[in-house]
């Protein structure tokens, strides 16, 4: 079977990549076959929204999937096989990652999400930061904004998802000064993570995602630290402090936050990711911004 992918997707509304690519997997879902070519000829413009839910998805679905007809963008982000730095030598990964620092974007990166391997993982999170910062030639209180938010965003990851890996990809939009980042896992979503805690009154993906993003703790404990999902003073910092937008899918829900709109949406039940996704778009050219104001 093959399936044509039709993507041009405009940067306006960061949620359609999202979308999109939920529409591409459900399709996928939907057909009988095992075996599956996807011809990627019609994909003029994607966004990482797009991309990193889709490269998982195919990644994990099962079934004896091939690519065909990359663009120069799709192959220069690693689009099949994206890039794994904890199987290679740490001068291996630098050297490759050097490779982005004059480009707009990173290729997509699978690091490890135990709490075992934490140091690796911070090691990895360090580089891409790295990259970022100067890729764009970022200030000070930018980057230490930006290394609070992904560092917490890739935190949830690591305490709730129950997932070997986890998943990240950033593209810039140097005309427009904003950089869009992606990181997701498949693991266990909020649902399954407040499940795990034994927190009986939160039945549903949309009543997993709005308490996550209301603070409330997946610690069984009456003195627990409230901080929820570690997003509460991210999300502060990210649309109060640099007017950014916050993305965030799991299971059938999705949530989305911005100066113009905070909204929770549910989605048909067979449109659903297994575990979470979180776009952030920053805007990095914010001369007022200063992180200190919004650290609790």
């Amino acid at each position: 079977m093959e399936i044509k992918i039709e993507a041009n997707i405009k940067d306006n509304r960061m949620s359609d990549g999202l979308f999109n690519a939920m529409t591409v997997i459900h399709q996928i879902n939907n057909l009988p076959e095992e075996s599956i070519n996807l011809d990627f000829s019609g994909v003029k413009f994607v966004t990482p929204l797009y991309v990193l839910p889709l490269v998982i998805y195919l990644h994990g679905c099962g079934r004896n999937i091939t690519i065909a007809n990359e663009n120069n963008y799709l192959q220069t982000i690693l689009f099949s096989q994206g890039l794994q730095p904890d199987k290679m030598r740490r001068s291996e990964f630098l050297a490759i990652m050097e490779k982005y620092s004059l480009k707009t974007y990173t290729p997509i990166i699978s690091f490890p999400a135990t709490k075992e391997r934490d140091d690796e993982k911070d090691a990895i999170i360090s580089t891409v930061e790295s990259i970022i910062a100067r890729q764009l030639n970022l200030s000070t209180n930018i980057v230490t904004g930006i290394k609070y938010i992904l560092g917490e965003c890739v935190d949830n990851i690591i305490q709730h998802a129950n997932s070997e890996r986890g998943y990240i990809i950033a593209q810039s939009y140097p005309t427009k000064k904003y950089l869009d980042i992606c990181i997701a896992d498949n693991g266990i979503t909020l649902l399954g993570s407040y499940k795990a805690a034994a927190n009986n009154e939160i039945k549903t993906d949309i009543d997993a995602i709005q308490a996550a993003n209301r603070g409330v703790s997946t610690k069984n404990l009456p003195n627990a630290e409230n901080r929820g999902y570690g997003i509460i003073t991210s999300k502060k910092m990210l649309i109060k402090g640099l007017s950014g937008t916050f993305v965030m899918m799991s299971g059938n829900s999705v949530y989305l936050y911005n100066d113009s709109f905070d909204t929770f949406i549910e989605m048909p039940q067979e449109i659903r990711w297994q575990g979470t996704i979180i776009g952030l778009r920053i805007p990095y050219n914010n001369k007022s911004f200063q992180y200190i104001h919004y650290v609790e």
